[in-house]
């Protein structure tokens, strides 16, 4: 318990990137999206659903839970708290496509949040291992973004088109021209804007801002044309309606 709520900078388990630990959760995250998905896929309508709703008890339970734990422990700061993030972002995002169901807003859930989150994964902002508040709230919330980016392709029927990436990618930019500000004014590094992450990511090895910036926007660009390309052949992004 006393691990649990631990805020040392050095922790007695911190987490290793590429570790055993690392490879399972990536597995764990694989395996809930398939269960998940193949339920949708096979159930009715009703039981569609009632999975959309539970999806958004989990984002809204792992979100609440985030920001308390960051206050219970006394760590919350406007630096490092506030939803500025693109995977905190994509956590309402997500929960606002699985309850309106609209076309834009299930391309932003794809395009950016599969995008961003298994990025986030792969690289994740870590520092505590299991059985860390925040390793878990991390793996789990970031799980559910995955998820939910899938799940609007293969059981809402949302086929993404090339527009769409274009819109997503505009919508993310106009996006982050506040948030640089932000950044400005109280210093802080949402979006990676003028600061690369503390903990050990791909951004290690490119140069310092602003150059990173222009790297991390090409190779955006190369991920969401490859997630485009399964579809190019798709007439319309229209989701089809059950």
């Amino acid at each position: 318990m006393e691990y649990f709520f631990s805020t040392a900078a050095v922790p007695e388990y911190p987490f290793v990137l590429f570790g055993w630990l690392h490879l399972v959760m990536a597995l764990w995250v694989a395996l809930f999206a398939w269960i998940v998905i193949r339920t949708g896929m096979r159930a009715d309508e009703k039981l569609r659903q009632r999975l959309r709703w539970l999806l958004i008890f989990f984002f809204l339970i792992w979100e609440i839970e985030w920001q308390a734990w960051h206050i219970v422990t006394d760590t919350w700061t406007l630096q490092k708290n506030l939803p500025l993030q693109l995977c905190s972002i994509m956590v309402w995002v997500s929960i606002w496509g699985l309850w309106t169901r609209k076309p834009i807003v299930m391309a932003f859930m794809y395009f950016l949040g599969i995008a961003g989150a298994i990025q986030a994964l792969i690289t994740p902002d870590a520092t505590y291992a299991f059985p860390h508040f925040r390793f878990m709230n991390t793996w789990f919330s970031h799980s559910l973004i995955v998820t939910s980016g899938f799940w609007v392709v293969f059981v809402e029927r949302y086929r993404p088109s090339l527009k769409d990436m274009w819109k997503s990618l505009l919508a993310l930019n106009l996006f982050a021209i506040p948030v640089y500000l932000i950044n400005i004014t109280i210093d802080s590094g949402y979006l990676y804007l003028g600061k690369k992450p503390e903990t050990a990511s791909l951004m290690d090895f490119f140069p310092e801002w602003p150059w990173y910036f222009f790297i991390l926007e090409g190779l955006l660009i190369v991920i969401m044309l490859g997630m485009w390309l399964p579809f190019r052949k798709t007439a319309s992004s229209q989701p089809v309606k059950s």
